[in-house]
């Protein structure tokens, strides 16, 4: 029973570590979205570990967990849909991130699936039609996956982490750039001039993830174990004061 408890407490500690990790880092902003009065946030390169740590469902709870806990409390406003649906690119990224840190034996072709429904989106729209060429950035996410099993075996572990993470920040860039195309019209000068800063900026944002994903793999298996052993031990004296409060 203990075992059963301690690991639905294990569980219990990553979501919400999780889930605070993500309201914090949103609110370190960065540079701003070009072509809007929006700012890229630390949560860029924070929340796309989460699913290499946590469950599907978890992470879809530590994520829009975060985001609802934010309006309620009033650290952030939805002005309007897209602002509600805000963190929608960063579960992709994590969902991407996620599949390919476990190295799963199945394929894991089908998450190409994701940033080719951006690019067919994006160059759908009329804007997007113009600058179709700014959608080639989502080809990355795609080679990467790709070539994942057959380089996987033969680059060291940072290299390769590294290459997840690119994957991961580019699919959230893929599927932001498309919300923010639909939702607000924004005009084909400024996809131009964000050309050459993308790469940049992603190249940035993949070693930010591959640093928080290295350090949070060796910091949370301790972490963890001293919450849950705390937490049962203090369960276990609570017990023992109970029983010795019993009188027959």
């Amino acid at each position: 029973m203990v075992g059963i408890n301690k690991a639905s407490l294990q569980r219990a500690f990553l979501a919400l570590f999780f889930l605070f990790g993500i309201i914090v880092s949103s609110k370190i902003k960065l540079h701003k979205i070009f072509g809007l009065d929006i700012n890229f946030s630390l949560l860029a390169i924070f929340g796309p570990v989460a699913n290499a740590f946590l469950s599907t469902p978890l992470t879809i709870l530590a994520i829009f967990g975060a985001r609802i806990v934010q309006i309620m409390v009033g650290i952030s406003k939805a002005r309007n849909m897209v602002s509600l649906l805000m963190y929608i690119p960063i579960f992709f990224a994590s969902y991407y991130f996620g599949r390919l840190t476990r190295k799963s034996e199945s394929s894991q072709r089908y998450l190409i699936l994701i940033p080719l429904t951006c690019i067919v989106l994006f160059i759908s729209h009329p804007i997007g039609r113009e600058v179709w060429y700014f959608s080639l950035y989502w080809t990355v996410p795609i080679i990467i996956v790709l070539i994942s099993r057959l380089i996987d075996h033969r680059v060291h572990d940072i290299p390769m982490i590294y290459l997840y993470a690119l994957a991961s920040t580019f699919v959230d860039h893929s599927v932001g750039s498309v919300m923010f195309l639909y939702a607000y019209n924004i005009p084909a000068t400024f996809w131009n001039i964000a050309i050459p800063y993308v790469i940049v900026e992603r190249l940035l944002f993949a070693g930010g993830i591959t640093l928080v994903y290295l350090f949070l793999r060796k910091a949370i298996p301790p972490l963890r174990e001293i919450y849950i052993f705390g937490f049962l031990v203090e369960r276990e004296k609570k017990k023992s004061q109970e029983k010795s409060l019993v009188v027959y």
